[in-house]
């Protein structure tokens, strides 16, 4: 297994976080390249806002479509957990055990514990 794999449950916080901060050095890249490089005392900082660019470009084309597919999945959880009809819950019930299966950890427990709650799963 990979280390990502080992993140199990922790996936979410990564690929958000990462995500997070690949598109903050993008911004501040970008905000001192478009901005900043035409002041003084800022236009030795230019060839490092390029690296960073790069960096947070490159951090972005791997976290965010992680992100995207997981809060995607956490989502599913949600509204799944916001439908009220029995035979509703039934019929969604194999979605959102797959994301709560890939999800792991607190999104897991919180469906199963939902699943119990509205008597679709013994305990």
């Amino acid at each position: 297994m990979g280390w990502w794999e080992n993140q199990h449950g922790n996936q979410l916080r990564i690929a958000a976080t990462a995500t997070f901060a690949s598109v903050v050095l993008v911004i501040l890249s970008a905000l001192q390249l478009l901005i900043l490089q035409d002041f003084e005392g800022y236009e030795g900082y230019t060839q490092y806002a390029i690296v960073l660019i790069v960096v947070g470009v490159i951090g972005l084309s791997f976290a965010a479509p992680q992100f995207a597919n997981l809060n995607a999945r956490a989502n599913t959880i949600k509204s799944i957990m916001e439908l009220n009809s029995a035979s509703e819950l039934r019929k969604h019930r194999a979605d959102g055990d797959e994301a709560a299966r890939i999800l792991g950890g607190g999104h897991e427990e919180t469906w199963n514990s939902f699943l119990v709650e509205k008597g679709l799963k013994k305990r």
